[in-house]
């Protein structure tokens, strides 16, 4: 069975200053230490300024990220696997807005 993260990994293990965090505890993708991109159930989780979450949300590219807590997170969207075809594009543009918000 394939890796449904596999092309995403590839592509950002060969960025600088960038880990995919792919063994135990949380998987994804850092940039300086700081998580990013999340695998979640099948999904991707990404980080963005509130203003761009809501962009995303409401243009049906993302969903709400509710980590469990039953309120969504502010700064982060889910992107659901049948949008995998844009993960890289906005795992880059997600990339962006952290590397420049650091």
């Amino acid at each position: 069975m394939k890796d449904i993260y596999f092309d995403l990994k590839q592509f950002f293990s060969k960025k600088e200053n960038v880990v995919v965090n792919d063994g135990k505890g949380a998987q994804g993708i850092k940039y300086a230490g700081k998580m990013f991109a999340m695998f979640y159930k099948g999904d991707l989780t990404l980080k963005f300024s509130p203003e761009r979450v809501t962009e995303l949300i409401k243009s049906n590219q993302a969903k709400p990220h509710d980590p469990g807590t039953g309120k969504p997170m502010k700064d982060r969207v889910l992107i659901p696997a049948s949008q995998s075809t844009d993960w890289i594009k906005l795992t880059e543009e997600s990339l962006e807005y952290v590397s420049k918000n650091k």
